[in-house]
């Protein structure tokens, strides 16, 4: 099992580089002057650098450049869930931002060095299970963001729950995703903010013919709707931030993985894909990872 989990994490890493290098030269823009034009305080996407961790991994274009936010869902399962305990997940969310980066720019000059925000956000996770079917997951997080090109830091606050419902059908397995999030942020010198979110999402999963190992593989594509009724101040993920966040969202997107989660050292390998977020000025590719709603 110990190689067939390192096969595994081989070609997810090899997955990841690959639809890593893929979206961002879909998405990456022809060069323009505004490119070396420092952006204008009200698109600074850093103005809400503090909820990067809720808002999700994305691709957005603004003033001839490109920003890019990655999120990575570390975490590590505390307590297995059972008949008289609830499940309980630590959760280590580390979110990046870039500025005019490309994947393949690591072939000619490394790694970047511009990050320009980051986001450690570590919660608890608790798993409820409520009859046959559903599976209930209130959290708590607590942590800071740093926006490093303008040396602002927040402290950062969120709190929600998410309901699934999963079921078998001639066609795979379903899950019927809910959840709602409040978030919290106040930036050092800066005021605060805050934001809430509803998501309502169907998700169906089947196996694959291939196998790595004994690991067995499956894809899962997705839809989903996202409803801001407290929307934040300026959004990560739009084209148009200036006009203000896109209150209703949809989003389409596959994700691979396992039918049973790998576990490294303890920490869950999540799954990946791609997603496309859309809505009236709004136009997102999505690197998916972990989470898909």
């Amino acid at each position: 099992m110990r190689r067939s989990t390192a096969a595994f994490a081989a070609a997810l890493a090899i997955i990841l580089t690959t639809v890593l290098a893929a979206v961002p030269a879909a998405a990456q823009p022809a060069e323009d002057p505004a490119r070396s034009t420092p952006l204008r305080e009200s698109e600074l996407p850093e103005a809400n650098f503090a909820f990067a961790h809720r808002l999700g991994t994305g691709i957005y274009e603004i003033s001839g450049r490109t920003v890019q936010v990655y999120s990575l869902p570390f975490e590590r399962r505390l307590r297995e869930r059972d008949d008289e305990r609830a499940g309980l997940v630590l959760t280590l969310p580390v979110t990046l931002g870039f500025f005019d980066f490309k994947v393949q720019d690591i072939l000619e000059s490394g790694l970047p060095s511009d990050l320009s925000t980051l986001s450690f956000v570590p919660g608890l996770r608790w798993e409820i299970g409520i009859g046959e079917h559903w599976e209930v997951q209130p959290f708590v997080e607590a942590g800071v963001a740093r926006d490093r090109s303008n040396s602002l830091q927040a402290s950062v606050a969120t709190l929600g729950a998410t309901a699934d419902r999963r079921s078998e059908s001639r066609h795979g397995a379903l899950r019927w995703h809910h959840s709602l999030a409040y978030a919290h942020s106040r930036i050092d010198g800066a005021g605060s903010d805050d934001f809430a979110l509803l998501v309502s999402g169907i998700e169906l999963t089947r196996p694959l013919d291939t196998r790595i190992g004994d690991v067995a593989l499956d894809f899962a594509p997705y839809a989903a709707l996202r409803w801001y009724p407290d929307a934040p101040s300026v959004p990560l993920l739009a084209s148009a931030p200036t006009g203000g966040v896109t209150r209703l969202q949809g989003e389409l997107g596959i994700t691979l993985g396992t039918a049973e989660p790998l576990r490294i050292a303890g920490v869950t390998l999540p799954r990946i894909g791609l997603g496309y977020r859309f809505g009236e000025d709004l136009s997102v590719f999505r690197l998916v990872i972990g989470e898909r709603f």
